[in-house]
């Protein structure tokens, strides 16, 4: 038997066994027998189990890259493809004993372990969800997505979707597929950063649209160079607009510097004030993601076990403690959705439960980058958790272009 035959029958056992059992409940002599070999053997080609396993998700989303891009062939346009990869990623968790399937169950397993992060197998993880980040990019070159858009945040709130989904019908069996979700999914990811989705809104805000992106335009420029140093001509041409449009809305660039405190502080005084006088349903689902952020964020100890431990470990789904953890945010969700349709503020197409995982799957997916792997300063936490307040806001809202939210 050739050497690199030997390594890919280990491989191949410890994918089935791993995949099955979960990585505690596997061991190497039962993946040596199924293999044909003897147990040292494997220790020639790994250094032990969790090498192993993380090799084995390696050689599988090798595999399902290639398959997705294969899948790519003949589909034309960023938002065709947004669907096609969203599809594919719903499908792998629906076609039984898959190897796609086995691979979402390789996928908890490593996602729950900080050493992945450091191994040559998340390289692979990482240009799989690079394929997403490339088709957003491409969006917004093209003027299908917002300008606006923070990447790799909309990237960790569409995967974090996608995650609950998987857990959804691999773990906690809520669905038997997930792909009937699909139109449910492709609808809030669409509201969040397709430009233009709501065209009976636009015409009539097409002004306060514009006003709205050339005030971003200049705090991102004026952040960057300085007040002194930026020019209209910058600030325009981020903005999108002819440079001679700023001077429709704003006498000078002086006058463009102090709109931007002025709209600001009015935006977070109607905030606030929102959220103190009234029970809108936009103000009680800011003020829960606040809290759900907050809660998680000052205890880090549980946070970080809930998240290594817990979170993706299949075998919470069915114990005592994950009704406690589901009915912590269902029926308050579910009542201000509810409320938010009946009142015509919230689309009345919005699939609930879909909707739940957008918001659990975003926090999760943040909450990894920032605590585990450590890849956000204080700023920038703060900064994403502002941003991804508002596409979860905007991923329900029939008119996303009121500038309170």
């Amino acid at each position: 038997m050739g050497e690199n035959n030997k390594k890919q029958l280990i491989l191949q056992a410890a994918r089935e066994i791993i995949s099955e059992k979960g990585l505690v409940k596997s061991n190497i002599s039962e993946i040596a027998k199924n293999a044909g070999v003897v147990d040292s053997i494997i220790y020639h080609y790994f250094k032990n189990k969790e090498d192993l396993l993380f090799c084995v998700l390696g050689e599988q989303l090798k595999a399902v890259t290639k398959e997705l891009l294969f899948h790519f062939e003949g589909i034309m346009g960023p938002v065709s493809k947004l669907g096609k990869m969203i599809w594919f990623h719903l499908s792998m968790s629906d076609v039984e004993y898959s190897n796609a399937r086995i691979m979402k169950n390789l996928l908890f397993e490593c996602r729950s372990n900080k050493n992945f992060y450091l191994h040559e197998g998340y390289k692979e993880l990482k240009n799989y969800t690079g394929i997403l980040l490339s088709i957003l990019k491409n969006g917004m070159e093209e003027n299908y997505f917002r300008e606006d858009l923070n990447l790799r945040l909309v990237r960790d709130m569409i995967f974090g979707l996608l995650d609950e989904e998987s857990i959804n019908c691999l773990a906690s069996k809520e669905v038997e597929k997930t792909t009937p979700d699909f139109e449910s999914v492709m609808s809030l990811v669409l509201a969040m950063i397709a430009k233009n989705q709501h065209s009976e809104t636009v015409s009539a805000n097409a002004e306060s649209d514009k006003t709205s992106r050339i005030l971003q335009a200049a705090i991102s420029i004026f952040a960057e160079k300085g007040y002194n140093k930026a020019t209209m001509l910058e600030i325009a041409t981020r903005a999108g607009v002819a440079e001679g449009t700023i001077y429709e809305y704003f006498k000078n660039k002086k006058d463009l510097l102090f709109c931007i405190p002025k709209e600001q502080f009015k935006y977070y005084r109607d905030s606030l004030q929102e959220m103190n006088e009234s029970e809108h349903p936009v103000a009680r689902l800011r003020r829960m993601i606040q809290n759900h952020f907050c809660l998680f964020m000052t205890d880090r100890d549980f946070m970080m076990i809930f998240l290594n431990d817990i979170k993706l470990n299949r075998e919470f789904y069915a114990a005592e403690a994950y009704s406690y953890y589901s009915r912590y945010y269902d029926d308050m969700l579910n009542d201000i959705l509810e409320n938010g349709k009946k009142k015509d503020i919230f689309r009345s197409d919005v699939n609930n439960r879909v909707y739940r995982n957008l918001y659990i799957g975003a926090f999760t997916h943040l909450a990894i980058r920032w605590f585990v792997l450590g890849r956000a300063t204080p700023m920038e936490m703060m900064e994403e958790f502002g941003q991804a307040t508002s596409l979860l806001c905007r991923a329900l809202l029939k008119s996303p272009y009121r500038n309170s939210y």
